[in-house]
């Protein structure tokens, strides 16, 4: 490790506050921590929630045994490098190295692998690029900035609110939708900051103040149908542990429901709904539309008689029973778009199941988005704004499965058990 550009990214203040707040949190021995982290399972499992923990190759080879103990129990295990090190500051066939060789040690110990996290959430488009194909399923490295009214009227900032949001370095949520997105290789899983460390150590607030920002977060992705994908680390888990209840209470409260699930189960069901799919068939009654997708997957529609649909799901859409619908001929209820809309949107329409048309018959679609309109909304959630206020007939897939409206992921930055696995940290070549 750069000694002097650790340091220099940090700087002396937040190196000790950080270092007070680690004191008191380990200790030598790693009882502790286990504890702590075997009563935040607890408390999740009451839900019906696992975690997903990312966790370093060192602290897997320290400790084989309690995190074998913890995948038994339903926990996820992903890669989070070998050494906890910045894998944005070093040069990507380095960073290679640390999650090939942390590859080597879940091996080694009967650790499954689905994913990866970055420490820091330090993970480059370069190194990306640079992992080789089937080596990881997804990454989950792209912070989103949810604002809300809690987190704005907290006001005993310190220093480590900042310094991590510079190290996380979020878009904002008003531009940026929290989903996966697949790359070449790998489905990005987005991650929702801020986290408890920025919350609990950055603005000073106890388990009343995180729950309401976590609160507002969970409202917030799900009026949009959107991945709460909450950060926390087990060094707060006695402190998170109140604030977990209240949020998935309120989460089990929530209609249509939130899918309280680990990041390899999204991971699965992304590509499960990759392959789904709608033909067009004309015939004398009109157009019959044939839907293809799993059991799992769910249909809407919005705009239309109620003749064709039975089961309304919100306020705006009803969730169709019949995976088979006829629509007169001038009906076309998709999204179209300009032939010349870039790749990477008509992708990411896709994703969020729509059904995109961009060849001749886009501009007969039912909500059509000209290569101006497109230029002026901008954003995402711009675009997604625009599709859905719109009072024009409209049928897609929906995102999550079993007409569960949003999702929800709790995942755990299982970076240290002790002192002495911090301290190591600083040797790092």
């Amino acid at each position: 490790m750069n000694f002097k550009k650790w340091y220099a990214d940090r700087g002396p203040k937040f190196i000790a506050q950080r270092a007070s707040k680690l004191f008191s949190r380990y200790g030598i021995s790693a009882q502790r921590s286990k504890t702590r982290i075997e009563d935040s399972m607890q408390t999740l499992a009451k839900f019906g929630c696992a975690p997903t923990f990312f966790t370093p190759g060192t602290v897997v080879e320290r400790y084989p045994q309690f995190i074998q103990g913890l995948q038994k129990e339903g926990a996820e295990i992903a890669v989070h490098s070998y050494q906890h090190i910045d894998l944005s500051a070093i040069k990507p066939a380095e960073a290679v190295d640390q999650l090939m060789k942390a590859l080597s040690v879940f091996e080694k110990f009967g650790i499954e692998n689905h994913g990866f996290r970055g420490p820091y959430l330090g993970c480059s488009k370069e190194l990306l690029d640079s992992i080789p194909a089937d080596l990881f399923e997804y990454s989950s490295n792209q912070a989103i900035w949810v604002d809300g009214p809690a987190l704005d009227s907290a006001t005993n900032q310190t220093l480590i609110f900042d310094t991590l949001r510079r190290f996380y370095q979020p878009a904002p949520s008003s531009e940026t939708v929290s989903n996966p997105s697949m790359r070449t290789n790998l489905l990005e899983i987005p991650v929702c900051v801020p986290d408890d460390l920025q919350l609990h150590d950055g603005l000073n607030l106890k388990s009343p103040g995180i729950s309401q920002v976590w609160i507002e977060m969970l409202q917030q992705t799900h009026a949009r149908g959107d991945l709460f994908n909450l950060i926390f680390h087990p060094e707060l888990s006695s402190i998170c542990t109140e604030s977990f209840e209240i949020l998935l209470e309120q989460a089990k409260l929530l209609k249509p429901a939130v899918w309280i699930t680990r990041l390899c189960d999204i991971n699965d069901w992304w590509k499960e709904k990759a392959g789904f799919k709608v033909d067009v068939h004309p015939n004398s009654e009109g157009l019959t539309l044939e839907f293809t997708c799993s059991a799992r997957g769910t249909v809407l529609a919005k705009g239309f008689d109620h003749t064709y649909s039975d089961n309304l799901w919100n306020e705006t859409y009803f969730e169709l029973q019949d995976k088979t619908l006829t629509l007169p001929t001038n009906q076309h209820p998709f999204v179209g778009l300009d032939y010349k809309a870039p790749e990477q949107i008509v992708t990411f329409l896709r994703e969020q199941g729509y059904i995109v048309i961009t060849d001749h018959m886009a501009t007969s679609c039912e909500v059509y988005i000209d290569a101006e309109t497109l230029s002026r909304l901008g954003s995402q959630v711009n675009i997604i704004d625009y599709i859905e206020t719109s009072s024009a007939p409209l049928i897609r897939f929906w995102k999550w499965p079993n007409g569960a409206k949003s999702a929800i992921c709790i995942t755990g930055d299982l970076d240290a058990m002790t002192l002495f696995d911090y301290a190591s940290r600083l040797s790092t070549p």
